[in-house]
């Protein structure tokens, strides 16, 4: 998997980081109108918390961890839930040159933990909000081993 914190990668990360540098490409999606379990299959076999939402080639949503836990405490029978049901819309964009203060800020202000990013309005990856917090360590654990 491409990090962009690999020690080969060190000396040419930027001084400035925007959302493009640690934006995660590839996008996991599913139809709006299939079961709710399908979202869920996807997201454990790919080892992700969300997957994204399409009728079509368009994105329509998101569907979160917390969207199906939701569910499920309202409604026992959630997995025969159709995916547009449960899903966040419409979905929040940041631009991929965009600082990570910027895109922390907007999640705070959104109250949500991912933001897609798009690059002359074509979505190219997604943000969360754990990408930008190993960032901001990264950055951190970087200005303090410059200093002893």
């Amino acid at each position: 998997m491409f990090s962009p914190f690999a020690p080969e990668r060190r000396s040419t990360m930027p001084v400035t980081y925007e959302v493009r540098n640690i934006m995660t490409e590839d996008l996991i999606t599913v139809d709006a109108d299939a079961p709710l379990m399908q979202a869920m299959k996807k997201m454990v076999e790919k080892n992700i918390g969300s997957v994204i939402v399409s009728r079509g080639d368009r994105p329509v949503g998101i569907v979160t961890e917390r969207d199906i836990l939701k569910d499920f405490c309202v409604n026992p029978r959630s997995g025969e839930s159709r995916i547009a049901d449960i899903m966040s819309s419409p979905l929040i964009t940041i631009d991929a040159g965009t600082s990570l203060g910027r895109a922390a800020d907007l999640m705070a202000e959104k109250k949500i933990r991912r933001l897609l990013v798009t690059e002359d309005d074509m979505i190219k990856g997604i943000v969360t909000e754990r990408d930008i917090m190993r960032a901001t360590l990264y950055v951190f654990k970087t200005l303090s081993d410059a200093w002893i």
